[in-house]
């Protein structure tokens, strides 16, 4: 067994009432002279032992999740510490858990004989100590557990009322500076995320100030948080990622360049419908529309300027709410991006309103002296000096009212990113109600133009929630052109309005008649077509006829029987056989001239104005 280390001779009692009040006034003096918690547990410790008559003293930190007990200061001049000494004790044989339940001193009489604690036996008898005296601490450590402070005397000791009294009043005074150093704790950590939140305020504002990009802006940002966060940007429709929320799942460059290329208009939606909460709330957040299968516990924050949203930040913090300080720089953050984003939008704001200005004199023909107007396009960067076209697109028919400001700066964005991608100069703006996009010409092609218009209307219908209807004007080679090419849209998007029909259309589509009827009264267009041909549709869909389709045959054939009965593949006689039937049951006359051509335009109507 190994020897016993030899014990230092123990002090003379302290027994009268001024030692004691002068050990606890130096007590007091060493425990309040440290800031950091870590020092001031160990300045309690060495306190205790330097005036009083125990020669070693222990604080024990109760850390009920892992089931032990931790040795959090140790002060032992007659032991020496290695990488192998115990620092910590299972709960479940430790004399700390009673005392701290009780709140009441425990005296162990002597430890090398407390078959009680095995633990404390053992320990006992490698440091060779033999009284103990744990007393519950009113405070804890930095990470939240319950502490209790034991005092050891190398021999058996009679522990008297005044002794214990003065070991309570030294664990009160260890109480208050342990108390102390968290408030100073809490003090320096208030000054340093005021600190760190003004560091990002300076930088945020610099960087916009100084023009940077939005990528800049969010690395600053990303810098600064501790959570994960995506920055979306509705200016330029954009998803900028930076770490991943759930890198075990996910690697930081493949969670990044999936939003980047499938999370613009997802991640859109969901910042319209989101509502401000300034990081308090979170919710699921579904990314399987984005081509990532997860869904993440996310704090979402639309990012608004006049009450439009231009876009929205979201932070990851695994579903846990936001620290203090780390709300106030969550908040200096998204202050940060909104106002690079109104930049953006100002900006492209004001070029709209000019080019809606410059194109309104060009489509109304006032204008007078072409130079000049030349130069003037060339300033807003038209190429009005080459062939280009002119796509007006608007909304149908049905839509619920005119688009407002911002969903008319939301259409206009949209169309401008569509259209420069593919045609570098096209440029965008509003035309009174309808949205016009200047398309230089150029030699790709028409399945080019045709895929271009296409991702046009698909962007349009996208933005507001309704599919619109499109004209494409003739070829401007010349200012005179324009005026021109513009009421040639506005006609046929009129006509197309009058006739509900959606997607591109073309004054092709529309004959003589269609034409005609577009200036007629829909609604009583509509009525005769129901009167006069839905008994017919109602009777072959109860009885799985075919009177209807026979009838529409016939009046297309002009009446003549076998070419109508060849295109209906039966038997001429079947189709008169039919055509009786039609006069039997709706008094239909086909003898008739003024029927047959009541009937033909019934059908033209219904083909004219959609069924």
């Amino acid at each position: 067994m190994a020897e016993r280390p030899k014990r230092r001779p123990p002090r003379e009692d302290s027994s009268s009432l001024t030692q004691r009040l002068r050990s606890l006034g130096q007590i007091a003096s060493m425990v309040n002279s440290g800031t950091e918690l870590g020092d001031v547990l160990k300045r309690i410790v060495f306190a205790i032992c330097q005036n009083s008559i125990w020669s070693s003293s222990a604080i024990m930190a109760l850390d009920r999740e892992s089931g032990y007990s931790v040795l959090v200061a140790r002060h032992d001049p007659d032991f020496k510490e290695t990488r192998r000494t115990r620092r910590q004790w299972l709960l479940a044989t430790s004399p700390t858990v009673r005392v701290l339940e009780t709140g009441i001193p425990l005296i162990i009489a002597d430890a090398q004989q407390a078959p009680d604690y095995p633990d404390y036996m053992q320990e006992a008898r490698q440091r060779g100590y033999r009284t103990v005296v744990l007393i519950p601490l009113q405070s804890r450590d930095e990470k939240g557990r319950a502490m209790v402070m034991s005092v050891h005397a190398g021999e058996r000791r009679k522990i008297d009322e005044d002794e214990l009294v003065f070991l309570q009043t030294a664990a009160g005074l260890a109480s208050l500076a342990v108390e102390k150093a968290h408030h100073l704790n809490a003090e320096r950590q208030q000054a340093a995320g005021l600190r760190r939140a003004f560091d990002l305020h300076a930088a945020t504002m610099e960087s916009v100030l100084a023009g940077r990009s939005l990528a800049t802006i969010v690395d600053l940002v990303a810098e600064f948080l501790p959570h994960p966060i995506l920055v979306v940007d509705l200016t330029s429709n954009q998803v900028l990622a930076r770490r991943s929320p759930l890198p075990d799942r996910i690697a930081d460059g493949e969670w990044a360049a999936k939003l980047k290329q499938n999370g613009a208009r997802e991640l859109g939606r969901v910042m319209r419908a989101a509502k401000p909460t300034h990081f308090q709330e979170s919710q699921p957040l579904a990314f399987a529309l984005m081509g990532i299968d997860l869904t993440i516990e996310a704090m979402i924050e639309p990012l608004l300027v006049d009450g439009s949203v231009l876009g929205g930040m979201v932070l990851f913090t695994g579903g846990r709410p936001l620290e203090a300080f780390d709300a106030l720089l969550a908040n200096e953050a998204r202050f940060a991006l909104a106002v690079q984003l109104m930049r953006a939008h100002v900006r492209f704001a004001t070029q709209a309103e000019t080019n809606s200005e410059f194109f309104g004199r060009l489509f109304s023909g006032n204008w007078r002296d072409e130079a000049e107007t030349m130069a003037r396009a060339g300033h807003l960067g038209l190429a009005l000096d080459a062939p280009a076209r002119l796509l007006v697109l608007a909304p149908g028919a049905t839509a619920d009212r005119p688009p407002d400001d911002n969903m008319r700066a939301m259409i206009l964005r949209g169309l401008l990113r569509v259209a420069s991608l593919q045609h570098p100069g096209a440029a965008v703006c509003f035309d009174g109600e309808d949205a016009v996009v200047f398309l230089p010409e150029r030699a790709s092609g028409e399945k080019s133009a045709t895929r271009l218009i296409e991702r046009l209307l698909r962007e349009m219908e996208w933005i507001t929630g309704t599919k619109p209807i499109a004209a494409l004007g003739r070829l401007c080679r010349e200012l005179k052109d324009y005026q021109a090419a513009r009421q040639d849209c506005a006609r046929i998007l009129d006509l197309a309005r009058r006739l509900d029909r959606r997607g591109l259309v073309s004054e092709a589509e529309f004959g003589p008649f269609a034409r005609l009827l577009a200036s007629a009264d829909q609604a009583a267009l509509r009525r005769f077509v129901q009167d006069t041909l839905e008994p017919l549709a109602a009777y072959d869909r109860r009885h799985r006829s075919s009177f209807l389709p026979t009838l529409d045959a016939f009046l297309t054939h002009g009446c003549r029987y076998q070419p109508c009965a060849d295109a209906l593949g039966i038997h001429v006689t079947t189709l008169r056989y039919r055509l009786q039937r039609l006069g039997d049951l709706f008094g239909i006359d086909l003898e008739d001239r003024e029927a047959r051509l009541a009937l033909d335009v019934a059908f033209r109507l219904r083909t004219a104005i959609g069924g």
